[in-house]
């Protein structure tokens, strides 16, 4: 037995202990020394607070003066705006170069007060302003407010900015009502041209298919139509009045931007689009070359010799689900919009429904490979499979159809398939036929060769049975009660093997109650008192035909 190092309880807590301080020390000390060799320190993030007047942006407050941080010299400004008198005209704003805290900047003044104050330190560096355009912009967006102050207390502009509104409400109005009773009319009008009109394809008629998308398009469009006009409606009338005239301007800009980079966008991902529409035209072609082969090698106009012709379909939607998946994973990088971030977690979140779901799937498909592979079952062949009985209409890659007798679908999935024991009668009944069989227990008190005969007349008197081959009788188990006959016989027609069996049966039946012979399966409670054998004299009953001599008759 090979020697173990054996390490005691308390010098494994003390290696712990070491281990997990060490991790510690590392994750403290790591960052520790990125930030010392690092040299300098960050710089921090310039502050920046904007002076507000009117609903409206004056200037922006970026430096700190006199100890007064950003925020708190933007707020004092906007309250010093807001003091201003209701009559203040925009020509008693002055600017005046100043000095304040070594800052060298600009003044705005009403009446010799000070009502804000524009230094070096709260330019924007980084886009190259200088003191001169910020004052200047300042200014203007000053008088601006000023004006719109103005403008607001006047009735002529309130009662203008009202009637537009009011008449742009009436004509959204108008404008949505016609475009809905047009969308009401035209899906009417199609909906009494859909049973007139009839698109086929493979059989199939896709117009109600067409015409259900071709509604929901039109409704999409509606409603989009709708919000598009009510957002214009509200975007003209925020600026027919001047304190909301920003408002107004900046829903327009929303507009505007979001086109521009729509537009943008779709620019950019005009080569990718053109290299994915290449990439599925390149595996559409493939596809249809893969599907011309194979339905020659189905319909038997071609023949190789590792494929037969009834797994063609299995292996032909295989060979295009192949290609399709190849298809996708290559032209996936090209797609736009593949490398946002949105797109990566749709793709995980799929990633995780197939992964959580495909276990019962990629089960049942390993087994339908199996079962058409393994050549277990074929369309049209006369199958049981546990208790159902049927033609079989479909094998396919989850699950097989079977038509019953009573005229029933019925779906098997191919994990039940493989796990159980298929009956199949078709598959040896060539040349000579689908095989029929009825099994019946009777006493050995019957006479065995009586019972044949019996068996044999009633399959003479069934319709549907060939007489060539000749059906036959088969005892396949001397039990301790009664003998186990089986009639075996061939179908002149194998789909109606179930209404043959139950004439067989019936046939069966009639000729055992005229020859008085008892279809039954005795068990008995005593030992009978009499030997229950057939006598010598009647081994040859009706309708049975005398044999000249039988081995072991005796004399």
């Amino acid at each position: 037995m090979p020697n173990r190092c054996v390490v005691p309880g308390r010098l494994r807590e003390l290696l712990a202990g070491l281990l997990v301080f060490l991790l510690f020390a590392g994750a403290i000390l790591v960052p520790t020394r990125a930030l010392a060799d690092s040299g300098t320190p960050a710089k921090p993030p310039v502050r920046e607070a904007k002076i507000w007047f009117w609903n409206r942006t004056i200037a922006a407050q970026r430096g700190i003066l006199a100890g007064t941080d950003p925020e708190i010299r933007a707020e004092r400004a906007a309250g010093r705006l807001e003091k201003l008198p209701l009559n203040a005209t925009p020509d008693e704003i002055i600017t005046r170069d100043l000095k304040l805290d070594d800052q060298e900047g600009v003044a705005f003044l009403f009446q010799g007060r000070l009502l804000f104050f524009l230094g070096a330190n709260d330019l924007d560096l980084e886009s190259g302003e200088n003191l001169n355009e910020a004052s200047h912009a300042a200014l203007q967006n000053l008088k601006d407010a000023l004006q719109a102050r103005v403008a607001e207390r006047s009735w002529p502009v309130i009662r203008s900015g009202l009637v537009f509104t009011s008449a742009g409400l009436a004509l959204l109005l108008v404008l949505c009502g016609a475009m809905w009773k047009g969308k009401t009319s035209l899906v009417r009008f199609l909906k009494e041209r859909e049973s007139s009109v009839s698109l086929r394809l493979f059989q199939t008629d896709l117009f109600p298919h067409i015409a259900a998308v071709l509604y929901a398009v039109l409704r999409a469009i509606t409603w989009l139509l709708t919000f598009s006009l009510i957002y214009l409606w509200v975007m003209l009338s925020l600026r027919s009045f001047p304190y909301t005239e920003p408002w107004g301007e900046q829903a327009g800009g929303y507009v505007v931007n979001a086109l521009k980079q729509l537009g943008s966008s779709m620019v950019r991902a005009l080569p990718g689009l053109m290299v994915v529409i290449l990439i599925m035209m390149f595996a559409r072609w493939l596809v249809r070359m893969a599907n011309v082969f194979f339905n020659q090698v189905a319909t038997g106009r071609t023949r190789v010799s590792w494929m037969d012709a009834h797994v063609a379909r299995a292996t032909q939607r295989i060979c295009s689900a192949i290609l399709w998946i190849f298809a996708i994973i290559v032209a996936y990088p090209y797609i736009p919009g593949s490398q946002t971030e949105a797109f990566k977690g749709l793709s995980v979140f799929f990633g995780l429904v197939i992964s959580l779901g495909s276990t019962g799937i990629i089960s049942q498909i390993m087994s339908g490979l199996f079962v058409v592979y393994s050549r277990a079952l074929k369309t049209g062949e006369w199958v049981k499979i546990n208790e159902t009985e049927g033609e079989v209409l479909e094998v396919g890659l989850l699950a097989a159809k079977i038509r019953t007798i009573e005229g029933q679908e019925v779906t098997i999935p191919n994990s039940v398939l493989v796990a159980t024991s298929t009956r199949n009668f078709t598959r040896l009944g060539h040349p000579d036929g689908l095989t029929l069989s009825s099994t019946i227990t009777i006493g050995y008190d019957a006479p065995w060769r009586q019972v044949h005969a019996l068996l044999e007349l009633a399959a003479e008197r069934t319709p549907n049975i060939r007489k060539s081959p000749k059906p036959c009788v088969v005892q396949k188990q001397l039990s301790d009660f009664y003998v186990e006959y089986t009639l075996i016989a061939r179908l002149e027609n194998e789909l109606q093997r179930v209404e043959t069996v139950s004439k067989l049966n019936s046939a069966i039946q009639d000729a055992f109650n005229e020859f008085g012979v008892q279809i039954m399966s005795p068990h008995y409670m005593v030992q009978p008192s009499n030997a229950v054998v057939v006598p010598r004299d009647k081994w040859d009953a009706m309708p049975s035909k005398p044999i000249l001599s039988t081995p072991g008759a005796g004399d």
